[in-house]
């Protein structure tokens, strides 16, 4: 049945935007990729290519160095700064001293081909970059799915502090056996995947994994937060499992958890496991750009009469002109404060460490 469902999912081609200011040249591109079957837009310049980004969705850019009115370093920076972090860009040009290439990569793009090129490697390359962005999309969903879920459930812990033993009970049975059967579909669509051949079914049949994933890991989340107090141990251990699955292009970086068995209040339970997933979810996202190996190390236990959850990675890190990024600290603070605790970050530029405290009080 799910091979049947599969099969009749037609996905959309890919929509490349190739930005490439000579004739002949952005002819050639066209004609390699139109017959691949993907969707194209075209600019001469930088600014028209990111007037088109400003108004169409694209999957990809193919991004020359050399144009007229600024250099493909300076659009590569300026994408970055308002397009997606995960879009990716090739940049094609004939300047291939290392530093050009390192340029490049600094500026932010994700690969790098020489002039002149050829066409198979040129097509292997957006399409292995169109996978990996369509699995970081996948994965993206499914943890906003989480954030979601999880704040929701917090919100009916608040409200149901009246409700009656009957309820409680109910509840958590419905939980436990749409969790059972969420776990058992996550299974059959594996099985599904590992049989079939590299390919466009494959690749829907990943993301349809990945989402899933994600939505058992919300059932998983939610039936243990049922009870009160909850061993908030095995609900980061859940949560870091999950994330490490839902973001597979990333099996270059290992993630550790360790820390003692600690017994929490439901309602200071619910918003520390909304806290630890925004915090790995970052890692992921991003302290491993250009393919980087790494770790993430993931402990927590009670310090005094607080409980304290530490994660450290040893990726880029960050820099003085750029405080931890901003990448999902406000969401922790608020939820931190709310909790009458504190969050640090911390960097020497190769890596980030980043600590929450919150009184057991709370």
């Amino acid at each position: 049945m799910v091979q049947q469902a599969v099969a009749e999912v037609t996905p959309q081609p890919a929509t490349l935007l190739i930005v490439e200011d000579d004739p002949d040249i952005a002819s050639v591109l066209r004609d390699i990729f139109t017959m691949t079957g993907y969707k194209l837009r075209s600019a001469s310049s930088g600014a028209d290519a990111l007037r088109i980004l400003e108004d169409e969705q694209v999957d990809l850019i193919v991004l020359d160095v050399m144009l007229p009115d600024m250099s493909g370093y300076e659009v590569c920076e300026k994408i970055r700064a308002t397009a997606s972090d995960n879009l990716p860009v090739v940049m094609l040009t004939a300047l291939t001293q290392p530093d050009n290439i390192t340029n490049g990569f600094q500026a932010g793009a994700d690969d790098y081909v020489k002039k002149p090129f050829m066409p198979e490697e040129l097509l292997l390359r957006v399409s292995h970059l169109l996978e990996r962005h369509s699995r970081v999309r996948a994965a993206e969903h499914s943890a906003e799915i989480l954030r979601n879920t999880l704040t929701l459930t917090q919100r009916q812990l608040e409200a149901s502090e009246g409700a009656t033993q009957t309820e409680v009970t109910l509840r958590r049975e419905f939980l436990h056996n749409v969790t059972t059967h969420m776990q058992a579909l996550s299974g059959i669509v594996d099985a599904v995947v590992r049989k079939l051949p590299p390919g466009p079914e494959r690749e829907v049949v990943q993301q349809l994994k990945g989402r899933v994933r994600g939505a058992a890991l919300v059932y998983e989340i939610s039936e243990a937060l049922q009870s009160d107090p909850v061993e908030i141990g095995q609900v980061i251990s859940t949560i870091a499992s999950a994330l490490k699955s839902m973001y597979r292009p990333w099996r270059r970086v290992q993630l550790n958890v360790s820390g003692t068995p600690t017994e929490l209040s439901v309602t200071l339970a619910s918003p520390l496991a909304m806290i630890v997933n925004e915090l790995i979810t970052n890692c992921f996202k991003h302290a491993f750009p250009d393919n980087r190996f790494g770790a993430i190390n993931v402990s927590y236990g009670v310090v005094g009469s607080a409980f304290e959850v530490r994660v450290v990675d040893d990726g880029a890190g960050f820099g003085p002109e750029q405080p931890s990024a901003g990448m999902g600290r406000q969401t922790i603070l608020q939820l931190v404060q709310g909790l009458g605790g504190t969050a640090t970050w911390r960097s020497d530029g190769k890596g980030t460490a980043v600590t929450v405290c919150v009184p057991l009080a709370a």
